[in-house]
């Protein structure tokens, strides 16, 4: 499997930038993307410093209002407005809504100079409308990027945009921790920037709007039909409906409720802290610098969490470092609200951001292999929903709670007391609910688990040494891939079947190693040539299974163990069930002795599956046209004895072997072997890419409008 980070091959990435046309799209929606994240802190700073002067109530009230204007319309409106988003030129509508928010942005401040009294009132009015503008632009977006980049660079051109997306937080979040800093030069060098209401981060917010209106407005978007019945895709749209549809499509297995009780955990930590981050660092006495170290902080946690998720602790459980990555989230939650120390709030910030992502990417990962793909679209937008709901419930009620609770001054004896801010309590209260959630997650994913070790403390311990607890164990972790064969009679469609699982796989995002016996090493591939050569007839029947196993030898050697050893799924077509059936019961070869030679030559490496497609013989040497060489050569009753060894085979080891009818449809066949190859496929290393895609659903051109 490949060892790309989630976002793909850096060469993919540039590819699809080199397109002109996306890249300065793409450029667009990275400006509009950092404005919005850019506009959620300053005005969750600008509520909290309008109602300085007020009740602690009001104080936490003003910026619940902020929270839910923000992130609410995404959830709520969007089936609303995304009716009349495709009835819009697309091209316009972004630039339009870009404007339009740089507008109602820049008007908040000056506002704020103007009229005082109306300032509170008039942030929530414009960041209301603002969202509104967004509803439709984000429709509008999606839309276009199909018709800028090829069907084959679609994939890659999500993740892009995901970047875009999510990888603007941490740089706004940066941004305003650096604009807050030097506002005090900023105020000495233009006056009205001395005033603490007019934000120069709305200045600079909208800015990044109008700059990426300009790009947006000078591009080359194809003109579209407009659609009075379908609707944009939008990855917000309806997300209650996606919730529940997807808990019904997907189902309510232990796994399930484990990854979607921890997504949902993880994801209102976060939330909470968005909700009283700002409130909370201004008791800690660091102000709109500290919030936007804290939310930088968060986010960097969450990206550093689902970049590294699949290469953490390889040798260990999934569904047990699931379970971790919760529980660590939680406690990191709970010791935010504990202490009140500015420098390790962040360092705790990052850690449950760190939690949220490797919860994200192994959970995600572990639905991809457990669900069957054609329920994978509604399990990827139940877990998107859930994520979505959680952090809106978390943001929005974290500073209402807040606001009830007060704030507390309690005496620890003598001069000592220890100031209890209302922000403080619900982390704190929510870190306690959490770290429980987090348990009940931890016991969910890990029922039936087939993975775990003997214990969870020396299985992790043994992980952090790189090492499993027992020799055997370590041994059989070495073999972190899965073998797959396909055997079968001439003319049986191993190859074609080899080629549809390779394409499957690789869009799972697994290392594919898509092989054949003989002649997948340059050994082999002279071996196959005196193997299968007409002219050499003379071959003895021992010459002929030493030879077989000479290239059985050297391939597992050089191509099939390395690749198992990194993580890959080997498909090879035929292995040493075929030696068995065409040198032991076609050749009258004793099957015993046959087998001994090449369990000497294969190292004793034994398929995770061998799937046999049966066919006659008759049936199987019509498809070839002719015989090619010397095996296909052979006589019918040859071919029949062959048939009937890898039958006798497979009735001896039913477990390990998927017997299918070779005459029925292609696509049958492959669907049938999917599904029974999908319990025994490892963690994909690039299932991040598709899990962490799955919050964008991928735009496919069929689309459209």
């Amino acid at each position: 499997m490949s060892r790309s980070a989630p976002l793909g091959a850096p060469a993919e990435a540039q590819n699809v930038l080199a397109i002109t046309p996306f890249r300065r799209l793409w450029i667009s929606l990275s400006l509009s993307n950092l404005g919005d994240w850019l506009s959620l802190l300053a005005l969750v700073s600008l509520a909290a410093i309008f109602t300085a002067e007020s009740s602690t109530l009001v104080h936490y009230l003003a910026v619940t209002g902020v929270v839910a204007i923000k992130l609410a319309p995404a959830v709520l409106l969007s089936p609303l407005v995304g009716s009349l988003a495709d009835r819009l030129d697309r091209r316009w509508t972004m630039v339009g809504g870009d404007v339009l928010r740089g507008l109602l942005y820049v008007s908040i401040p000056v506002v704020g100079l103007l009229s005082s009294g109306f300032a509170l009132q008039w942030l929530l009015i414009a960041s209301l409308l603002a969202e509104i503008v967004a509803l439709l632009w984000t429709p509008a977006r999606d839309a276009t990027i199909p018709t800028l980049v090829p069907k084959r660079m679609l994939g890659q051109a999500n993740k892009l945009t995901l970047l875009a997306t999510y990888g603007a937080a941490p740089v706004a979040a940066l941004l305003f921790a650096a604009l807050a800093s030097v506002s005090n030069l900023l105020g000495a060098l233009v006056p009205s920037m001395a005033n603490p209401e007019a934000d120069v981060a709305l200045y600079l917010n909208a800015l990044t709007f109008f700059v990426a209106a300009i790009v947006v407005a000078s591009l080359p978007l194809p003109k579209h039909a407009v659609s009075k019945g379908s609707l944009s895709p939008n990855r917000d749209a309806n997300t209650i409906h996606a919730v529940l549809a997807g808990r019904t499509a997907v189902g309510s297995g232990p796994l399930v409720r484990g990854v979607v009780t921890g997504l949902a955990v993880t994801a209102a930590a976060g939330g909470l802290v968005l909700g009283v981050g700002r409130p909370h660092v201004e008791n800690l006495g660091a102000g709109n610098a500290g919030f936007g170290v804290l939310v930088a902080a968060l986010f960097l946690g969450l990206g550093l969490g689902v970049v590294s998720g699949p290469r953490v602790l390889k040798q260990f459980s999934r569904r047990r470092l699931l379970g971790l990555a919760v529980v660590l989230g939680a406690l990191a939650l709970l010791f935010t609200g504990a202490i009140s120390d500015m420098v390790l709030s962040a360092v705790l910030a990052l850690v449950l951001g760190l939690g949220a992502g490797l919860t994200w990417v192994i959970g995600t990962g572990l639905i991809s292999v457990e669900v069957e793909e054609e329920q994978r679209d509604s399990a990827f937008a139940l877990l998107h929903g859930t994520g979505r709901l959680a952090l809106l419930l978390g943001a929005v009620l974290a500073p209402l709670a807040a606001g009830f609770a007060g704030d507390h001054e309690i005496p620890l004896g003598g001069p000592l007391t220890y100031d209890l801010y209302g922000s403080g309590l619900v982390l704190m209260a929510g870190g306690l609910i959490a770290v429980v959630a987090a348990v009940v997650a931890y016991r969910q994913a890990n029922t039936g688990d087939p993975e775990a070790g003997p214990g969870l403390l020396p299985e992790l311990f043994a992980a952090l040494r790189g090492v499993t607890p027992t020799a055997e164990e370590e041994e059989e972790a070495r073999l972190t891939g899965a073998f797959i064969v396909l055997e079968g009679g001439e003319g049986a469609g191993k190859s074609t079947q080899v080629r549809e699982l390779t394409v499957w796989l690789r869009d799972q995002g697994f290392e594919v190693v898509g092989t054949r016996q003989p002649g997948a090493t340059k050994l082999g591939m002279r071996l196959r040539g005196i193997l299968l050569d007409r002219e050499n007839s003379h071959i003895t029947d021992r010459a002929e299974v030493l030879l077989y196993a000479a290239d059985k030898a050297d391939h597992v050697e050089q191509e099939i163990l390395p690749a198992l050893r990194r993580g890959a799924v080997v498909i090879s077509d035929r292995y040493v069930d075929s030696l068995l059936a065409y040198q032991g019961a076609g050749r009258d070869l004793a099957v015993e002795d046959v087998g001994e030679i090449s369990a000497w030559a294969t190292q004793g490496l034994v398929p995770d599956l061998t799937v046999l497609l049966d066919v006659r013989p008759e049936d199987g040497l019509s498809r070839l046209g002719g015989p090619a060489d010397r095996i296909e050569s052979e006589s019918v009753e040859f071919h029949t004895r062959v048939r009937k060894g890898f039958r006798s085979l497979a009735e001896a080891n039913p477990d390990r072997y998927l017997v299918l009818d070779a005459r029925e449809p292609q696509e049958k066949i492959t669907r049938e072997i999917q599904r029974r190859l999908r319990p025994l496929l490892p963690d994909p290393i690039d299932s991040s890419s598709e899990a962490v895609t799955g919050m964008i659903p991928v735009i496919r051109p069929e689309q459209e409008a």
